[in-house]
């Protein structure tokens, strides 16, 4: 019986997850995008977007999607983008969104849905954005709040630095035109 009780806490400690490894709490996400695109006879979901807090990213690239061996792009996004991310992300600024924006433009077979989870812990907020295209919106009178193009914009920026894939041109001068 003595030989077992240690044995047992030796196990014990080993399972247990380090809560203080510093690479764990440097690498938190404080960013994830998936987006989920369908139509009548398919959905896709796929990583959009994720950064961490050290100012990591990835994504899944979507120009020439192989699903049997898809892997996500790795970047580093600069300093002042981080910044501007934890700014745009402060709990009191993500406290009044909603937590689903819901737009329909014609078609209702088809679509996409961004899964936005912004922070972590007690602070995490999740917003469903359903066929986000704030610049159509503007143009029927039904614009999204700016918080919410503000944070498609900076999506938008981020996603094209760490895939290298160009967006649509008018999102980004889009972005630029709205102050964005």
């Amino acid at each position: 019986m003595r030989c077992i009780r240690p044995l047992f806490v030796v196990l014990l400690v080993l399972s247990l997850p380090k809560l203080t490894d510093p690479q764990t709490l440097q690498h938190g996400q404080i960013l994830e995008v998936i987006l989920k695109t369908y139509d009548v006879s398919r959905i896709e979901t796929l990583v959009y977007l994720r950064v961490f807090s050290d100012g990591s990213a990835e994504a899944h690239p979507m120009r020439e999607v192989d699903f049997r061996t898809l892997a996500l792009k790795h970047a580093q996004i600069s300093p002042n983008d981080l910044a501007r991310l934890r700014e745009i992300f402060n709990p009191s600024n993500t406290r009044g969104l909603e937590p689903k924006y819901e737009q329909y433009w014609g078609n209702k077979d088809s679509g996409s849905e961004w899964r936005v989870t912004i922070g972590q812990g007690e602070s995490m907020k999740i917003v469903l954005l359903e066929n986000f295209q704030p610049f159509w919106a503007r143009s029927k009178k039904k614009p999204y709040p700016p918080d919410i193009e503000k944070l498609g914009c900076i999506v938008w920026k981020l996603r094209t630095e760490v895939t290298g894939e160009p967006l649509e041109r008018y999102y980004l001068r889009g972005c630029q035109d709205l102050g964005y």
